[in-house]
């Protein structure tokens, strides 16, 4: 199951499961050091055409600078040459600063820094770190994981999120593993879980435009001009205050248009402050050990072969209802605690089991209630249908009989010639292997839709259906016939066996006891005449 999980319906299915959480969870706190300028559709219409002259981002670098800004991360790839001025102007803005950082790209799948998007060298110089801005969706096109490092030719390349996020905190990689990333400090230490090696689950606080402080580029630079002339700034300047600014372009086209759990469209900056967020908080969604997936799976798929019995399906369903709410009420807790459960693989197997667990029984319980009702209708020693049953059938016919006249039937009671004096000759162990030899030829000589029943001792009864009484006479001359023929044998000898049959044909005012008797008396009359033949008093003729 986790095999198959790891790729195709399931893999959607878990990673939808993960979406559908974040969505019920709702937005959490995000850290309040994080700010956010944005190059908006304004900016661009007031200042012209992207890209600017980078002496707008020199500006804008002095400006967080004076600020208090702790970090200043641009959400820009400066791996081109403008004027030589303006790169100089940024380089000694860089400089000056302290607390750039500028980000590189890896170029497709590649983790070789040669074939990179990096920096120019005249601004990566003085910057107080670099990292990628490489994330990469899951296969439904879908952000939720960010690779916090990756490894290199070189060593250890980190993503821009980890840099960014172990600098504001002073922490540096103690240990790596494949579940997990150590991190420590003077003052604090912390473990990042991780999924494939390098990959952070992120933990999303909210949408784009509910998360964070957003400031327009302008704004800021506008409201660093008041604060130059000592003037009361139209926007708030306390966030700035030993912040990570993350400076973005979010103008329509600038972007790259992302697509996570909480939104179709958002901003890859977005993503890096999330990530940012999730490291300063130490708010990470972790996962359980694999073994543990397994065990859930098994737990889950062993569940309804423990609870169903196919007894009480009604009851059963009822059970199974709150036992799978449980279950997804007792994920929902864990990941509010930033816990992720896969669900999606569990529940599959808990339906599935359920299904076949529920299709066994129903099965089982059909076949043991068809048994049942065999016994209850049968007749065990000729394997023939009772006269309870019989009766029960006939009474039926007779209430259809009456409603429509195609529905007519015809009875033919038999009689085993002479059985008393056969039994007490061979044995009963003879006689009951008469009685089954002549139960079979009756059921053999007759359609598949007339019903055999035994009448009692050596008596066996047939109702045909949609017959008159001259179909009947026939009939029963086929039964005498074939039941002459046919040889009893056991393991010593052969027998020849004959019958004395007695027919009646179905009237309006009859009911189920009257045409029996009348068929009872034909069959007394085929024994007056001799036996071994077949009569009826409902005229006087006889085969």
């Amino acid at each position: 199951m986790l095999i198959f999980a790891e790729k195709g319906f399931l893999k959607r299915l878990e990673l939808t499961s993960l979406d559908f959480l974040f969505r019920l969870r709702g937005p959490s706190l995000c850290n309040p050091h994080i700010v956010i300028v944005e190059i908006s559709d304004s900016d661009i219409a007031a200042i012209g055409r992207w890209p600017w002259r980078r002496r707008w981002h020199a500006l804008m670098v002095k400006a967080l600078g004076d600020l208090g800004v702790k970090s200043i991360y641009f959400d820009v790839l400066f791996s081109e040459k403008s004027s030589e001025e303006d790169d100089g102007l940024f380089s000694e803005a860089i400089k000056e600063a302290g607390n750039v950082y500028l980000p590189f790209a890896f170029s497709g799948r590649s983790t070789d820094s040669k074939n990179a998007l990096l920096p120019l060298e005249k601004l990566s110089s003085y910057t107080k770190g670099t990292g990628s801005i490489n994330i990469y969706p899951d296969i439904d096109g879908v952000l939720r994981r960010v690779p916090l490092f990756f490894m290199g030719e070189e060593g250890l390349d980190l993503h821009i999120t980890l840099k960014l996020a172990m600098d504001y905190l002073g922490l540096k990689i103690k240990k790596l593993r494949l579940d997990y990333l150590s991190l420590s400090g003077p003052k604090q230490k912390m473990k990042i879980p991780l999924l494939e090696k390098n990959k952070m689950l992120v933990n999303w606080t909210g949408k784009w435009e509910e998360t964070f402080k957003h400031y327009s580029f302008l704004d800021v630079l506008g409201a660093y001009q008041d604060f130059l002339k000592n003037q009361t700034a139209k926007i708030d300047l306390k966030p700035f205050k030993n912040s990570i600014c993350i400076v973005a372009a979010t103008a329509m086209g600038l972007y790259d248009i992302e697509s996570i759990p909480l939104e179709p469209v958002y901003p890859s900056a977005g993503i890096i402050a999330t990530a940012i967020s999730n490291i300063l908080d130490e708010g990470f969604m972790g996962t359980f050990p694999i073994w543990f997936n397994w065990l859930l799976i098994y737990i889950l798929a062993l569940a309804p072969a423990l609870l169903i019995s196919g007894d009480k399906p009604l009851r059963e369903i009822l059970l199974m209802i709150p036992a799978g709410a449980i279950f997804l009420i007792t994920v929902f807790l864990f990941f509010k605690r930033g816990i992720w459960i896969d669900f999606s693989a569990p529940l599959v197997s808990f339906s599935g089991s359920y299904l076949i667990v529920a299709t066994c029984n129903f099965v089982r319980v059909s076949v043991e209630k068809k048994g049942f009702f065999r016994l209850a209708v049968t007749d065990e020693l000729t394997a023939l249908y009772n006269i309870r049953y019989f009766k029960t059938i006939l009474r039926a016919e007779c209430l259809m009989a009456r409603v429509e006249a195609n529905k007519s039937f015809c009875i033919v009671m038999s009689d085993v010639d002479h059985f008393k004096h056969f039994n007490d000759t061979y044995g009963h162990q003879v006689g009951d292997l008469v009685l089954k030899e002549v139960a079979a030829v009756l059921k053999a000589s007759v359609r598949s839709s007339d019903i055999v029943a035994r009448y009692g001792g050596e008596e066996m009864i047939v109702l045909l259906r949609g017959t008159s009484l001259e179909g009947g006479l026939v009939a029963g001359k086929k039964i005498r016939e074939n039941v002459e023929k046919h040889l009893v044998k056991d393991e010593d000898n052969n027998y020849k066996v004959t019958i004395s049959l007695g027919v009646s044909s179905f009237n309006s005012q009859d009911n189920e006891e009257t045409v029996i008797k009348r068929a009872d008396q034909g069959l007394y009359k085929s024994k007056e005449l001799g036996r071994n033949r077949v009569a009826t008093i409902e005229k006087p003729s006889f085969l």
